[in-house]
């Protein structure tokens, strides 16, 4: 079986000595044939080789001597009864025949992830700290919130520490060292599985286990046990807003999660500020004591200091009476200013937030009884003192059938290379729906599980693996970076709590591949000064050896990083922190440039970092420049012309480094730049870069207002190396890609000309004024063609008449001197 914690593990062994009565050896037995073990070590050694664990020889255990990591994983996987022939291949090509097995086990459940993608340094000897680690990991033991009395901890082995010894497993080598980096003893290792395996933590009593604000509106409060919700009879549920007050004033509502464990609270009035105070009133739990009365939790009080700078996400899209609903996360200040509705941009006045704050309708009449439809929407922001900015959103709208009364699909949105969230017009039972995904003539079978984030109960998430070598990638064949599937749902797949059943539906869903690289965020000293770190946009795997990471002071001397030092954050993937100072000493005061060479990282898709260099000043006097550049957008005179103006923290402009002219340092609509797109300094200064579209790179927005498009600004540092926050900026594009001839088609003597656009035709226009006619290499005349006309019911085809039947095909093109046909947003067609 695969790895469980440690109840389900007590659990199984109690069913099995139910089932199974045999006399019980004494601890020592299995000691007893070792000479080198003392008796304060026998009860643990005994436990190991109970466990099928082996000594150093026949004769001796090996007590005080060093373990090798490769040692330290085959002692933990047994002690822990891991299943090993179960588990997935680890990918390290440095571990032995011997203890692959093991290796592999300690991997699948979380315990170790290696030293790199394809190293687990079998061979080197492993730390009481590393070893912390995988104890905390492999009992799940909590940390103490009390201050750790060693001083040679440093802060990626401190909550392991804390676990240890709040469960008593180890009390440090003394009073003030736990010799994090002194090599572990077979011995002290045994002792440590050992008191690990026997702990048994103390009850908690029923309390609020932590408060965290999660927007300016909001905060989720956590607890450690089930809650009553929705009581009739008791006046302190969970979903009482009585319960909580900030400032002395009750909140609106108050919602409990699916597992009963966590509220999330809303309060009218702002969450974010200074010293405000937080208190939740005992509350009812699902508990009762031995005479029947409800358990409730203790009162709790939080000094809350609070900064809102999360931004909302978009939870799900729906449509009804000709009105689109977007649901958020949390409530919407100010509404998006670039929404499309099948590529069609939505006028202003159409777009309105609703009394409901976390919603905004979108006006969009007309679309069609159970169609799938694109919506772009760009531009929303949150309530926050500094409103914060939703990410850029491309998904569906479904518009639902007449049959209101059945469960139905209303919205999908992708979320990623191989993996989307799919909308419900209502809960329905099931945690998981049946579907089927289509491309061509194959057809695969794909499961939608319940995303249990939401307590709507409406969303599903699908999850797709095509059996490539990376998750997604088999979706994409050869070079192919975009291709789109039909979703298919069965008759009677969604029952909702009623027995209503869906009808058969189907939608097309598009998955992008991502090819964009790991992008830094920001960097840091680290507030102990111990390490410095660096922030990315996404998970990261190591791919990179630490030795390639080049730190130098500023007389330019090389410095070399602690490679057991340097590493991920243990519980933030997306962080990688770099230590050149041995132990939890701080580094000592002055200027370091850090560089990661490129490659060293990768994400979940296997794209690559680019190389990184940022310099860190430690000890530093307050002139030094740590303050990011902004971005500030503006459209300049020409069309499709943007100018990008980057300034510091008093206002001034300021001079950024060659960052700002990489293209990949922008996005227009959430895309690439496309390609052809020129970007340049506008002076010397080098303050300001002006970004010029290519012609046929546009296909919104007339000649006269244009269409607002958003421009992301991203990952332009400044001289001093400080990387500009992520900036969303609105922008006016115009239509600058020609409708162009697809097809000419001549039925009788009527000539239809198709467009790859709609185009308009100026009433009483001359054919011959837009298009070029021949007939045999002769061109007719104006008495041979009549004037053109649009087709009705197809605004991309045109149509003219020859006064005779033609005696060979004619042969039409654009003149390339016509203006009077236009495609709908008035750029002449070509």
């Amino acid at each position: 079986m695969a790895y469980q914690p440690k109840s389900y593990r007590k659990f199984i062994a109690g069913a099995a000595a139910a089932a199974v009565v045999a006399p019980v050896a004494a601890p020592a037995v299995f000691a007893a044939s070792f000479t080198d073990v003392p008796a304060q070590y026998e009860e643990a050694v005994s436990f190991l080789t109970s466990k099928g664990i082996k000594g150093t020889s026949d004769t001796t255990f090996g007590t005080y001597e060093n373990i090798k990591r490769v040692d330290a994983a085959v002692m933990v996987a047994r002690a822990l009864e891991l299943d090993i022939d179960n588990a997935p291949a680890s990918g390290f090509t440095d571990v032995p025949a011997r203890a692959e097995k093991e290796v592999n086990a300690l991997k699948e459940a979380g315990i170790t992830s290696g030293k790199t993608a394809t190293t687990f340094d079998s061979q080197a000897l492993i730390t009481r700290g590393e070893l912390a680690i995988w104890i905390q990991r492999a009992y799940d033991l909590k940390a103490s919130n009390d201050t750790l009395a060693f001083n040679d901890v440093p802060s990626q082995y401190a909550t392991a520490v804390s676990a240890l010894v709040n469960a008593k497993v180890t009390s440090g080598t003394t009073a003030t060292t736990f010799g994090t980096y002194d090599n572990a003893k077979r011995g002290d290792f045994a002792q440590f599985l050992l008191r690990a395996d026997k702990y048994e933590p103390t009850p908690e009593a029923p309390a609020v286990e932590s408060v965290s604000a999660i927007n300016a509106k909001q905060v989720v409060v956590k607890f450690n046990t089930a809650l009553e919700g929705n009581s009739a009879t008791l006046t302190n549920d969970a979903t009482d807003v009585a319960n909580y007050t900030l400032d002395g004033v009750d909140a609106t509502s108050a919602v409990l999660s699916e597992d009963k464990k966590s509220v999330t609270v809303t309060f009218a009035a702002d969450v974010e500020g200074e010293d405000q105070v937080l208190v939740v009133n005992p509350v009812a739990t699902t508990t009762k004591d031995k005479n029947g009365a409800v358990v409730n939790t203790v009162k709790y009080s939080e000094i809350l200091t609070y900064t809102d700078t999360d931004a909302p996400t978009v939870v799900s899209t729906s449509y009804a009476s000709g009105v689109i609903t977007v649901q958020y996360s949390e409530e919407i200040g100010t509404a998006p200013s670039v929404v499309r509705v099948n590529g069609v941009p939505v006028a202003a006045g159409d777009i309105a937030i609703a009394s409901d704050a976390t919603k905004v309708t979108i006006n969009a009449a007309g679309l069609a009884a159970g169609s799938t439809n694109s919506l772009y929407i760009a531009g929303a922001k949150d309530t926050a003192n500094v409103a914060n900015e939703v990410a850029l959103f491309n998904g569906t709208v479904i518009v639902p059938t007449s049959d209101s009364g059945k469960p139905q699909i209303a919205g999908v949105t992708v979320t990623g290379q191989n993996t989307a969230k799919v909308t419900l017009s209502e809960a329905i039972t099931s945690t998981t729906i049946a579907a089927k995904l289509q491309k061509g003539a194959e057809i695969s079978d794909v499961t939608l599980t319940k995303d249990l984030t939401d307590t709507t109960g409406k969303t599903y998430l699908l999850s797709v693996d095509l059996n490539g070598a990376t998750a997604g990638d088999g979706i994409f064949a050869g070079t192919s970076t975009s291709e789109t599937f039909s979703l298919l749902f069965a008759a009677e797949a969604l029952v909702d709590s009623t027995g209503n059943k869906s009808a058969e539906f189907i939608t097309t869903v598009t998955f992008v591949k991502d090819t964009k690289a790991p992008a830094l965020v920001k960097s840091e000293v680290l507030t102990d000064k111990t390490k410095v770190a660096f922030s990315f946009d996404e998970a990261l795997t190591v791919n990179g050896s630490d030795a390639n990471i080049v730190v130098k002071n500023s007389d330019g001397v090389k410095i070399n990083v602690v490679d057991g030092e340097t590493a991920l954050n243990g519980s933030d993937s997306k962080v990688y922190e770099v230590d050149f100072v041995t132990g939890a000493t701080a580094i000592a005061a002055g200027t370091y440039t850090v560089t990661i060479p490129a490659g060293f990282f990768q994400d979940t898709y296997g794209n690559k970092s680019a190389a990184v260099t940022q310099t860190f000043t430690v000890g530093t006097a307050s002139s030094t420049d740590t303050v990011k550049p902004v971005a500030q957008v503006s459209n300049a005179s020409a069309a499709n012309t943007f100018s990008v103006a980057y300034y510091n923290g008093t206002g001034a402009l300021e001079e950024v480094s060659t960052s700002a002219l990489n293209a990949a340092n922008y996005n227009l609509d959430g895309k690439a730049l496309p390609a052809g797109t020129e970007i340049y300094f506008t002076s010397t200064a080098k303050n300001t870069v002006e970004i010029v579209l290519p012609e046929g790179s546009v296909n919104i927005g007339n000649q006269t207002a244009g269409a607002n498009a958003v421009l992301t600004v991203s990952n332009v540092q400044d001289k001093a190396g400080n990387t500009n926050v992520t900036s969303n900026h609105t922008v006016v594009v115009k239509d600058n890609t020609a409708a162009t001839i697809q097809s000419v088609q001549v039925l009788g003597t009527d000539v239809y000309v198709t467009f790859n656009e709609d185009v308009v035709v100026p009433a009483t226009t001359d054919a011959l004024v837009a298009f070029n006619v021949t007939v045999n290499g002769t061109a007719l005349t104006a008495t041979d063609v009549s004037d053109l006309t649009s087709v009705s019911g197809n605004a991309k085809q045109v149509k003219f008449t020859l006064t005779t039947t033609p005696a060979a095909t004619p042969v039409v093109t654009v003149l390339g001197t016509q203006t009077v046909l236009k495609d709908a947003n008035g750029v002449a067609v070509r």
